[in-house]
């Protein structure tokens, strides 16, 4: 579930809907990741955005790793035209606690008028492939908290 808050020429728009992402590694270094989000909100805001992209991970210290990914991007408002673009993001992600684990990245999307996230997360590992998240993403255009469940196979 995520929760966005979104500057908009006319106002802003507060909107909150699904989002489902995830990744596959393709071997030890390279990975692919997408998400699909359909969000509506106050004065007829909303959207639906699909992003698909490519991934490369390294190892940064024994429960770490530091990531970088390059990714395109549709959204499709409710209301207006859509737009495309592509999103840019590095970050840092690991295990600070047994089961606790945390990221921060830093992202920019291209589409409409640009959006640079500074972004952070925990995930809490309650059984070996299942955790519950929170994640909160502060950008120059829109910010956005989100909670969730995270699967592992």
């Amino acid at each position: 579930f995520v929760d966005q808050d979104v500057d908009l020429d006319n106002g802003d728009c507060n909107q909150d809907g699904l989002r489902v992402n995830g990744s596959l590694e393709l071997n030890d270094d390279f990975f692919v990741l997408g998400a699909v989000s359909d969000v509506s909100g106050n004065r007829g805001c909303g959207s639906e955005a699909i992003t698909a992209g490519i991934g490369y991970q390294t190892l940064f210290g024994a429960d770490s790793s530091i990531y970088g990914a390059l990714s395109f991007e549709r959204i499709s408002p409710d209301i207006g035209s859509s737009d495309s673009g592509l999103v840019a993001a590095v970050g840092l992600r690991g295990f600070v606690l047994d089961k606790l684990e945390a990221k921060a990245e830093i992202s920019h999307h291209t589409a409409f008028d640009g959006n640079t996230v500074l972004g952070g997360g925990v995930a809490y590992w309650f059984a070996p492939r299942f955790a519950v998240t929170g994640d909160v993403g502060l950008g120059s255009e829109a910010s956005e908290v989100a909670v969730g469940l995270r699967l592992n196979f």
